[in-house]
């Protein structure tokens, strides 16, 4: 087997390159199923569709600031994909989504938040991190940390 020290090593590259190939602007997909478990989502069915993605957690104040403008601006793009990535238990994000309602779609922790969030350019878990993907599903647009109409609205021209 490989020594702790090398397994280390090993796994901080993979996170490197992930964050790495999420910024060159490599197409990113993923499946997760939504947070209502009535089916699982692949990012890459929605094809030439700007996305952004929200990554959020019931405990974040920031995120549970920033969900009532990201419902608002959900409604002025509807040719704009948004989505919710919780990374709550499943239990307690719908309990959270019961008494603060969003229309946009909403999906389950995934089982590696954190590696999850490393894949979308947020190398070190930070919250919220929310991500604009072009057409082609390339990142074009991201920001760790709570988001304004003013960036939202710059991200979605800039990725158009």
């Amino acid at each position: 087997m490989f020594p702790a020290k090398s397994m280390h090593i090993l796994a901080t590259a993979i996170a490197l390159l992930s964050s790495t190939l999420a910024a060159a602007g490599a197409p990113l997909d993923f499946e997760l199923p939504t947070l209502d478990g009535k089916r699982f989502f692949r990012l890459s069915e929605t094809h030439n569709r700007i996305t952004v993605v929200n990554f959020w957690d019931t405990e974040c104040p920031p995120c549970v600031r920033e969900m009532p403008l990201l419902n608002r601006i959900s409604k002025l793009h509807p040719d704009v994909l948004f989505i919710g990535a919780t990374v709550s238990e499943r239990n307690k994000a719908r309990d959270f989504l019961d008494d603060h309602p969003v229309g946009y779609l909403q999906l389950a922790k995934p089982p590696d938040p954190g590696g999850f969030l490393r894949r979308f350019g947020d190398p070190v878990g930070a919250l919220p991190h929310t991500i604009v993907l072009n057409n082609d599903h390339s990142l074009c647009a991201m920001r760790t940390g709570e988001i304004d109409q003013d960036w939202i609205d710059s991200a979605l021209q800039r990725c158009r």
